[in-house]
């Protein structure tokens, strides 16, 4: 059966139509949801019911990557997380926020997952069991697209460019394309010791990348976690850093999903940033997220002593 695709915005993004998530995918299949992908940047599946559809559709778009967080994982399976908010414990993974007077759990500003590491992920593959009845949206962007709207100057200055990433667990702290008035509701001495226990050193990536699959470049930005351009003026890379988060971030350019049931979304990870609305505190919410493996080969350690590795490798953020 050939795949059917519409577009799911004029950005971003196509949803595929008339595929049988339980059964198995034929290679011809396999092919054409990969050339689906990168014309799309991220695909939209409906009605995948099951942890085993899921699992099978992620190895479609290649080998998955087991997860460094393992108190998330799904009956002991490396690679199959779960997010999951439950409103009476409130308690549940990623920060609690007041977002533009809102108390929000599981909020996150826009980014790639990764950046604070040397290797970064493919790509990831979420699963929505139980949607929020309130908010609760995705938000993608397209790389691509963001450096086609950059004036041809600006190009030309920054295409070479490097950018250093520090992990850092206060949301509340990333100054680039972030909200100016987010307040941390989660500041128990426990909660903060949990964020913290990751020991990530700075690392280094091109501002600009060369997309694999289709050649184009990528305005390759992760407003969370970025700390500087290599080499420049504070200042100057301060401010260069705000101009290319607030335009890289402008939502008129997003596709935000709301959530159905058993609603499946693929991204790209080396093209697409990606946002979490998060949900009201009394709010329950449910899905689970497998990882891509991979590695574009561009990241480095800014300090390049040998031996000097984190304690965890990867931690899908």
């Amino acid at each position: 059966m050939p795949v059917i695709t519409t577009p799911l915005s004029p950005h971003i993004g196509l949803e595929v139509h008339g595929l049988n998530l339980e059964r198995d995918i034929d290679e011809a299949t396999r092919q054409a949801l990969l050339d689906a992908w990168t014309r799309g940047g991220i695909l939209l599946f409906r009605g995948c019911r099951s942890a085993e559809a899921h699992l099978r559709l992620s190895r479609c778009f290649g080998k998955l990557e087991s997860s460094a967080t393992p108190d998330l994982n799904v009956d002991n399976n490396p690679y199959l997380m779960e997010l999951k908010y439950d409103p009476e414990k409130r308690k549940g993974p990623g920060p609690m926020m007041r977002v533009n007077g809102a108390e929000r759990a599981g909020w996150l500003g826009w980014h790639w997952d990764q950046s604070f590491t040397s290797v970064i992920a493919r790509g990831a593959v979420l699963r929505m069991i139980e949607p929020a009845a309130i908010a609760g949206e995705t938000g993608f962007i397209d790389g691509i697209a963001a450096w086609q709207r950059l004036p041809v100057q600006l190009q030309e200055r920054i295409r070479d460019f490097e950018v250093v990433y520090h992990f850092t667990p206060e949301m509340e702290k990333n100054p680039y394309g972030f909200p100016t008035d987010l307040v941390n509701l989660k500041t128990d001495p426990e909660s903060m010791a949990d964020l913290r226990k990751y020991d990530f050193p700075p690392v280094v990536h091109p501002l600009v990348i060369i997309h694999p699959e289709t050649g184009r470049e990528v305005l390759k930005l992760s407003p969370m976690h970025a700390k500087l351009v290599l080499g420049m003026d504070p200042a100057q890379s301060d401010s260069l850093l705000h101009q290319l988060a607030d335009h890289l971030v402008d939502e008129r350019f997003a596709y935000f999903h709301q959530w159905s049931e058993d609603d499946v979304i693929v991204w790209d990870n080396w093209r697409v940033i990606h946002s979490a609305a998060g949900v009201p505190l009394d709010v329950r919410r449910r899905a689970q997220r497998t990882t891509l493996l991979g590695d574009y080969g561009h990241g480095r350690y800014l300090d390049p002593a040998p031996g000097r590795e984190p304690r965890t490798a990867t931690i899908a953020d």
